[in-house]
């Protein structure tokens, strides 16, 4: 593999590192992230038609290598044009993967409303996906894939996933210590549990309600008592004074927008020592409002969560990107 000095120029860790295995209706492909919310439309190909088959690490890292001439250049990678995450910064250019996210997959244990997969829940259930530890495991093998980076997953519900436990506790026997699993709850996971104890792993669950019939309403699931059972023993794996459970919340309006519902959320989470928040709105909903004037009942209400959040003194809370864009 080529190493090259550091330059300065306008670029982002995805395009220099970064790697996502994609699965979806419209194909399965190697793709540079999964970030689809640029101008540019996002989906910068590696290789298309890709089905876990074994990869060929010389012209991947070519194709990255002319990615990262044209961001050299002045210029901007078509599908990254205006990316909130491109900034000017010294990059090594060396030919190696330290982020990826794991995107492969769209079968769920849930159903929720608001998911990209409702239009059509029985066909995202049965789309083929591949086994991603073979390619993982080679990585590894080759010294392609390096510590130091975020490991994520999308699609559906990873815990389902047959690769899901042996994958993680290879990653966590590498040292990597950046490793993001959001998860519907549902399924208790014993290797996520472990990588909440030393630290290496966060668990995302988002509860979305502080009610069982709240709960039904948003995932079409009958699953709060199973899921908040689930988030408090993960809670409870972590180490003292490290916190590695996120709870977060996606405000539906006129589904779960009352303050009612929104504080027992935070009261819940303070007392079963979840101390990381995040605070989101619905997509579908903000597609609607994005060119005009959001309803000042969901501004305020995100308002008075985020100063109600303060006072209680959580360890972190965090407003989405598509939530700081509406205040």
């Amino acid at each position: 593999m080529e190493t090259r000095n550091k330059e300065k120029y306008l670029s982002c860790k995805w395009l220099e590192s970064g790697v996502c295995f994609d699965n979806g209706v419209y194909g399965s492909n190697v793709k540079v992230c999964c970030y689809l919310s640029a101008p540019g439309g996002g989906n910068t190909m590696i290789f298309k038609d890709y089905h876990g088959e074994k990869i060929n690490w010389d012209e991947f890292f070519k194709i990255k290598r002319e990615y990262r001439d044209i961001q050299k250049a002045g210029g901007i990678v078509s599908g990254c044009q205006g990316c909130i995450f491109l900034e000017e910064n010294y990059w090594d250019n060396d030919d190696y993967v330290d982020s990826v996210i794991f995107d492969h997959f769209t079968r769920c244990n849930c159903n929720c409303s608001y998911c990209y997969t409702d239009e059509d829940k029985k066909m995202y259930n049965k789309l083929k996906t591949y086994n991603v530890y073979p390619i993982v495991e080679d990585m590894l093998k080759r010294g392609i894939l390096k510590t130091g980076g975020a490991i994520g997953f999308g699609g559906g519900e990873p815990t389902i996933l047959p690769e899901f436990e042996k994958l993680i506790s290879l990653l966590l026997k590498k040292g990597f210590t950046n490793i993001r699993v959001p998860s519907s709850g549902i399924k208790y996971s014993k290797i996520i549990e472990k990588g909440i104890s030393t630290g290496q792993l966060t668990v995302v669950v988002s509860i979305d309600s502080s009610s069982r019939e709240t709960y039904k309403a948003i995932k079409k699931i009958d699953a709060y008592n199973k899921v908040t059972k689930n988030i408090i023993k993960y809670a409870k794996a972590q180490q003292f004074g490290s916190y590695n459970v996120t709870s977060k919340y996606i405000i539906i309006p006129k589904v779960n927008d009352t303050q009612e519902e929104l504080e027992n959320w935070l009261y819940f989470n303070k007392k079963n020592n979840i101390e990381l928040l995040v605070l989101d709105i619905e997509n579908s909903w903000l597609s609607k409002y994005r060119e005009d004037k959001p309803d000042e009942k969901i501004l305020d209400l995100m308002r008075y969560v985020e100063t109600k959040a303060k006072e209680m003194e959580f360890f972190r809370f965090e407003l989405c990107d598509r939530a700081k864009y509406l205040l």
